[in-house]
């Protein structure tokens, strides 16, 4: 495998097992004492309510798993449904942690993805290499790309609410267990995308390097 894809393949699998991570269950929330106002004839549950990486006990994303049954049709609409969620300052600042690294990643893994494709290019003018090369290797990482986007894509899947619940739900809430899992798995994508990372880097330095050596 020639050295200009390794750093593309390794950012591929490091996002895969970033989203990955991001999808397993992460938290598990004690609740009770649920209050609607206006009072809603809605069934939810039994604790643990189970989070993810992003998840949100005050936004709904949630909270709409934890229906029992069907409401509005066959759908929930939490638009105008506010939450009131009680709980430890300490539990929900390590919520919105996670939260906001769900928001953050995904960008620099896409940019990330997006310099290994230019470094293709950069490494055949650098050092010389048949276009045809470059080529071939881009529609590989292409190929890889369309793989990558297939695996993940159900990962990617939201859910629409309609509106048709509306007023607020209060509850206390507390984190009664980590899944310790997922955050292993991000780790090790994290290192395969410093890894590819780390590869260009040290190549483009090298080639800066060399190039102050040859006399002028």
């Amino acid at each position: 495998m020639h050295r200009s894809l390794i750093p593309f393949i390794l950012a591929i699998l490091g996002s895969t097992l970033i989203v990955w991570a991001l999808n397993m269950p992460l938290f598990e929330w004690q609740v009770s004492e649920i209050v609607t106002d206006p009072a809603y004839e809605i069934r939810f549950n039994p604790s643990p309510w189970i989070a993810k990486f992003g998840d949100s006990l005050e936004d709904g994303s949630v909270i709409y798993h934890q229906f029992d049954g069907s409401y509005c049709g066959n759908s929930f609409g939490l638009e105008k449904l506010n939450t009131v969620v009680k709980r430890s300052q300490s539990e929900e600042t390590l919520e919105q942690t996670t939260r906001n690294i769900n928001r953050s990643i995904i960008p620099w893994l896409w940019l990330l993805i997006l310099l290994c494709g230019i470094y293709i290019w950069w490494y055949t003018f650098q050092y010389k290499r048949p276009i045809t090369e470059a080529l071939i290797f881009t529609v590989v990482a292409i190929i890889l790309l369309c793989i990558q986007l297939e695996i993940s894509r159900p990962f990617f899947a939201h859910v629409v609410g309609t509106g048709c619940l509306e007023g607020t739900i209060t509850f206390n809430a507390r984190l009664s267990k980590v899944h310790y899992e997922p955050l292993i798995v991000f780790l090790g994508g994290t290192l395969l995308e410093l890894g590819a990372l780390g590869m260009m880097l040290r190549s483009i330095v090298k080639a800066v390097m060399e190039t102050k050596k040859v006399p002028s």
